[in-house]
């Protein structure tokens, strides 16, 4: 494990409850990552706040060789801490450690296939969500963040997974607010689903990533990502799915950009 150094008091500020993260480190970050440059004012002061809560009794280890520096853990912690934003922190509290590892790792797991064998398997992946709480993350994956054209966040994708996994199961169906339509969340969701898988199996190319057809909750996963880092993709793919998300994050990234009205989200969901 490599400390996160500014709780040895280098900065000053630090209190069992967080890390007072310096202005110019922050603000270099924000500048640099798509998702965040956009944020208001507001915005950009809370999401600090949670950040320095994030790193927090969330112990870093950098898996095999790589030097886990102080601006890679604050970068995974900002990135993790958006889609909570107007959540709160509790939604993370499953996140009790982080793995780092320099490129993407191996990982041995089990598929069933269609005649019910069971068959064990290694595959490459570039981040996990494991059940007992642990974020693994490729650090290069998280790296190619900083392309905005890029639709793949790692970190906001497993943390979607936690976040969808609150109420117990990772489905696609993280717990809602009490106005939020359950009964058309779910419609709308399996839906949008079905004509993704639709179109991957009719061999056509999709507006998101056909990784989304995978099952419901690496369907939340995806949608998640694009609603953070391309809205407009996301959008273009099903405006009243953008809309739900935008109702459960309490977030509007395509008003931040300004490039839609912020009037334009779906009524009703």
């Amino acid at each position: 494990m490599r400390p996160w150094r500014w709780l040895a008091g280098l900065f000053g500020g630090a209190s069992a409850r967080d890390v007072e993260i310096p202005q110019a480190s922050w603000q270099r970050v924000c500048c640099e990552q798509p998702e965040l440059a956009s944020l208001s004012d507001d915005e950009f002061e809370r999401l600090r706040s949670l950040a320095g809560r994030f790193l927090v009794g969330r112990p870093f280890y950098a898996g095999g060789a790589i030097e886990l520096t102080d601006s890679m853990q604050l970068r995974i912690a900002a990135l993790a801490s958006l889609p909570v934003l107007e959540l709160g922190m509790e939604w993370l509290e499953g996140i009790r450690s982080v793995i780092v590892y320099a490129d993407a790792f191996e990982v041995d797991h089990e598929e069933v296939d269609e005649d019910g064998v069971v068959h064990h398997v290694r595959d490459l992946r570039a981040g996990e969500a494991w059940s007992h709480g642990t974020l693994v993350l490729s650090w290069a994956d998280v790296e190619a963040g900083l392309d905005p054209d890029y639709a793949t966040s790692v970190v906001i994708h497993e943390v979607a997974h936690f976040i969808d996994g609150v109420n117990g199961a990772e489905n696609g169906f993280p717990p809602l607010d009490k106005g939020h339509d359950r009964a058309r969340w779910t419609h709308d969701f399996q839906t949008a689903f079905d004509r993704l898988n639709r179109e991957v199996d009719a061999g056509d190319e999709p507006v998101i990533d056909p990784y989304a057809a995978t099952n419901p909750a690496e369907f939340f996963a995806v949608l998640s990502e694009y609603f953070f880092r391309l809205p407009e993709s996301l959008w273009d793919f099903d405006p009243v799915l953008f809309g739900h998300l935008s109702r459960f994050y309490g977030q509007d990234p395509l008003a931040r950009l300004a490039r839609t009205p912020a009037g334009k989200i779906p009524q009703g969901v």
